[in-house]
């Protein structure tokens, strides 16, 4: 457990600045668990992923300001298994989202560990080969986050590494195989729940901390060269409660140049938790 001390520490690097954290509620038995997320290019609209395999689409509209006015959600599309079943609510966790450039999607899971391909949301998916290394991710902390390069690769992240004492791998998918050549910095408890390469061909990495009383969340940034990663800068990290149980970032361009994280929470399907949507302008 974190010490009280630090349950209230934050730091924002230079030029961060939080611009809102809007509250999102729809009454429809779909809605929560959100854990997936995937904005625009120009912001003005995303697709997103909830833990029980629903998938969805979403328009925003700002005001002046940019700043979210109203969200409309389009209705959800249940993605199914690779035998064209729907994937089951009860035990298929899906939790990454990745869109490539040529509009197909992929999706890790966190039960089984794994990450499934789909040609369109209506498709069957088509099983990504499992390394045996992903028989033995640990339960619930497995593969939350997950990007695809500027190169086109498939990056994923499990939350906590197959066995306690071994670093934490970056796995890549390059289209043939699954490949785990160097480790993920991984340091003060904080644990990978969600990634997106940005427009400037950086990866950044959304990380949660959980303490009795609530989460904290840090949002890290490396440098991508060669399929390794430098440069780690921590942007932003809050103290606890300040926002929910931030799991899915997205990044991009506002409509002034600036880069912006786009964010949003799973509230786990619980009364006691919230949906919002969060948004830090960042620095260059």
């Amino acid at each position: 457990m974190l010490a009280p001390a630090s349950w209230a520490a934050e730091r924002f690097a230079p030029g961060v600045t939080h611009l809102q954290s809007y509250r999102w509620h729809i009454r429809a038995p779909w809605f929560g668990g959100l854990s997936g997320l995937e904005v625009s290019d120009d912001g003005a609209g995303f697709t997103v992923l909830n833990d029980k395999a629903q998938f969805f689409k979403a328009r925003i509209a700002r005001d002046s300001d940019g700043r979210i006015d109203t969200v409309a959600a389009q209705p959800p599309v249940h993605l199914r298994a690779p035998d064209g079943k729907p994937l089951s609510s009860r035990l298929d966790d899906t939790e990454g989202l990745a869109i490539a450039a040529d509009g197909t999607i992929f999706v890790s899971l966190e039960s089984p560990p794994s990450a499934l391909h789909y040609t369109a949301p209506s498709a069957r998916a088509t099983a990504l080969p499992r390394p045996r290394a992903f028989w033995h991710a640990r339960r619930n902390k497995s593969f939350e986050a997950l990007a695809i390069s500027p190169d086109g690769a498939l990056v994923m992240l499990s939350e906590l590494p197959a066995v306690p004492r071994d670093p934490l791998r970056v796995w890549v998918w390059n289209g043939a195989v699954w490949a785990s050549t160097f480790n993920y910095p991984q340091t003060q408890g904080f644990m990978p729940v969600g990634a997106d390469f940005g427009p400037d061909g950086r990866l950044y990495v959304l990380e949660r901390s959980f303490a009795s009383i609530g989460f904290r969340s840090r949002l890290r940034r490396f440098n991508w060269g060669a399929g390794q990663l430098s440069g780690a800068t921590t942007l932003l990290e809050t103290s606890v409660a300040t926002h929910d149980n931030l799991e899915a970032v997205s990044i991009w361009r506002d409509s002034q140049g600036s880069l912006r994280a786009t964010m949003i929470s799973d509230d786990n399907f619980l009364w006691i938790q919230r949906t919002e949507i969060v948004e830090y302008q960042l620095p260059d």
